[in-house]
């Protein structure tokens, strides 16, 4: 059928598409939650692995790079915010790398589970 992309099971990649759009708007929610934990680390480890899920129709060194080139697309967004609209996302250098590690951590984990549930028989 001409039209396959369209599909939008979950094997399709624009079926996949809800995990990274599900972490991108929890943030809003996430910025506005007046909590003394501070949750932005589990935002990036849930943005690592939705991002890892998102690609994982490759070879997992693929969708692990795809998933490190999103993150770093996001700290660059935050920067870029950061410089043109004054906020203040980024706090130093200690939490922009936190941030990326904890989304790489993520997208490791996400595709070492995903691996290990092949392997096992699942899917």
């Amino acid at each position: 059928m001409a039209y396959n992309w369209l599909r939008l099971g979950m094997g399709s990649t624009i079926g996949r598409l809800w995990a990274p759009a599900a972490v991108i708007a929890l943030v809003p929610v996430a910025a506005h939650v007046q909590s003394t934990i501070d949750l932005w680390w589990l935002m990036h480890l849930f943005g690592g692995a939705a991002l890892a899920f998102y690609f994982s129709r490759w070879m997992p060194l693929v969708a692990l790079s795809f998933a490190c080139t999103g993150a770093l697309a996001w700290e660059a967004g935050e920067f870029a915010l950061d410089q043109v609209a004054g906020t203040a996302l980024q706090e130093g250098n200690l939490d922009t790398m936190s941030d990326l590690l904890l989304s790489v951590c993520g997208a490791a984990a996400y595709l070492s589970f995903a691996a290990l549930w092949r392997g096992r028989g699942g899917r």
